[in-house]
């Protein structure tokens, strides 16, 4: 891990996140990009008048004032090097025309609390998490960077799952020497199938040089499995892989990715298979 995208909207989730990041990239000598949108819906009216012009262009002159002191804040308390840019546009196609420009290994993002679900951020994330091609992880409002000691693997043991999809997975938890834990969810007597053995196996072999373990929790509630799991056995970090029309797809597709991120209060990577 040498990038890491981080963006921003100056809020408290969106700073606990990038103090994460920051924590993150001193441990991995990586470098940190710091990206804030200043949505341009009000402007792009032929329209739209003078005074909202005015309005538009003093918060894109006083979110780069607050870029520019978010990084003097955290480059008080973390070595690593932290960089900042302020963009107008749509901040999901933004931030993700970036990651493909740029390249991040990662994209870091806070999610706000509950009670603030209807909020632009919170939506973005939704967003990014579906549609960007590379590593996601969802730091909650109320979380906290710890050493990443213990990893749940939340996984429908999908036979498609490429094993490199582990990578970065597989970096953090070498890096931290963490114990992964592996997760299924199973309906009550329902047996694995064939496809769901093969993957099991893959998931064997592709964290075969980690420390890791298999449980297995029957629930008719993945989100209830996986919280039985973490509450039974603490992690610090929660990681999924997604992929269409499987696990992390009916999480997003039925808004229960929203769920997820208010009840752990643990990052939540996200692992892409696309």
């Amino acid at each position: 891990m040498k990038n890491i995208l981080v963006p921003i909207d100056f809020s408290t989730a969106s700073h606990i996140a990038g103090k994460y990041a920051a924590s993150l990239a001193e441990i991995f000598n990586a470098n940190v990009t710091f990206l804030n949108v200043v949505p341009d819906a009000l402007i792009i009216d032929q329209e739209a008048d003078e005074e909202r012009i005015i309005l538009y262009r003093e918060q894109l002159a006083g979110n780069k004032e607050l870029m520019t002191k978010e990084i003097e804040t955290l480059s008080k308390n973390h070595t690593a090097s932290l960089r900042g840019h302020v963009y107008e546009g749509s901040p999901s196609n933004v931030i993700l025309e970036i990651a493909t420009e740029d390249k991040p290994d990662i994209i870091i993002m806070g999610m706000k609390g509950k009670g603030q679900s209807n909020s632009v951020f919170g939506s973005t994330v939704t967003t990014i998490v579906r549609k960007a091609s590379i590593p996601v992880l969802i730091i909650p409002e109320n979380a906290v960077y710890v050493s990443i000691d213990t990893i749940t693997l939340a996984t429908d043991f999908d036979a498609d799952t490429e094993s490199e999809r582990y990578a970065l997975l597989m970096e953090i938890a070498k890096r931290y020497n963490s114990f992964i834990q592996v997760l299924n969810v199973q309906k009550k007597g329902k047996e694995m199938s064939q496809s769901e053995y093969i993957g099991k196996m893959s998931t064997h072999y592709s964290l075969d040089v980690l420390k890791h373990s298999f449980n297995t929790v029957e629930d008719t509630s993945v989100i209830e499995g996986i919280s039985q799991l973490m509450e039974e056995k603490p992690c610090d970090m929660l990681a999924m892989t997604a992929h269409k029309h499987s696990f992390i797809e009916r999480l997003f597709g039925k808004v229960y990715t929203k769920e997820m991120s208010y009840e752990t209060k643990v990052p939540l990577l996200v692992l892409q298979n696309k």
